[in-house]
């Protein structure tokens, strides 16, 4: 971990994590879609879904992942489907595309251990951002799937899909988000396999199947992987 070196956070909507070996800004959100059409504009920047020319979605009507042609981030579930809202997370970004925008922005992405502490509170609570209750006063405090998936989902938190940013309550050190909503790539790999590790969960998430919105998950990726339920926060210093 970096020794934080600033004392001002590159951009707006970032908080202090203040870590003992050394404290880092970290976005309060997810990257937002307008966030990442922003450094698109400033700088042509073609995404590697761009450049394959498709990308993964999961197809709610058929149960299953499936390349569609044209999924990017501007169209996460292809281009027959709306357009992602501009205050959503940016999906259907890999591993390269979120670098390159963290390093447009001043940033650079978390590692695991950064991620976790900030998500854990500087862990305190080692579950979920907000305690040891996965449902605290029977409150849903993220997005993810409630019932058996991929069968039934009862909405019982609002969003079948992805939902805007700061839906739900903040985390104590001001973080939204970090549990449920969408996956979120660290700069941390698998060193067996060389995948990717994502971390806190997405709305495809589920008791009965992979429970990434609990903290103490991990889920692996490659890195070229673009998908509709993924997605990153960058940190600084």
């Amino acid at each position: 971990m970096a020794t934080a070196a600033l004392t001002t956070p590159p951009t707006e909507g970032m908080v202090w994590i203040d870590h003992p070996a050394g404290g880092y800004f970290m976005d309060e959100t997810e990257v937002t879609t307008a966030d990442f059409a922003a450094f698109v504009t400033a700088t042509g920047y073609t995404t590697e879904a761009d450049s394959f020319g498709w990308s993964g979605v999961f197809n709610l009507e058929t149960l299953s992942w499936e390349p569609v042609t044209g999924a990017n981030w501007k169209f996460p579930q292809g281009p027959d489907a709306p357009a992602a809202r501009p205050d959503e997370p940016v999906t259907q970004v890999s591993l390269r595309d979120a670098r390159a925008y963290a390093t447009w922005a001043g940033k650079r992405l978390p590692t695991e251990e950064e991620w976790m502490y900030a998500a854990t509170q500087g862990e305190e609570n080692r579950s979920f951002p907000w305690g040891a209750e996965m449902l605290p006063d029977g409150e849903y405090r993220g997005n993810w799937w409630q019932g058996p998936f991929p069968y039934e989902n009862r909405v019982e938190d609002g969003y079948v899909g992805v939902a805007a940013v700061k839906q739900f309550p903040a985390s104590d050190n001001g973080l939204y988000d970090i549990a449920g909503n969408v996956w979120e790539w660290t700069d941390s790999e698998r060193k067996e396999t060389g995948e990717s590790i994502i971390k806190g969960g997405s709305f495809l998430c589920s008791t009965s199947y992979c429970t990434g919105f609990n903290l103490q998950q991990r889920q692996f990726t490659p890195a070229d992987s673009g998908l509709n339920h993924l997605g990153f926060r960058c940190v600084a210093g």
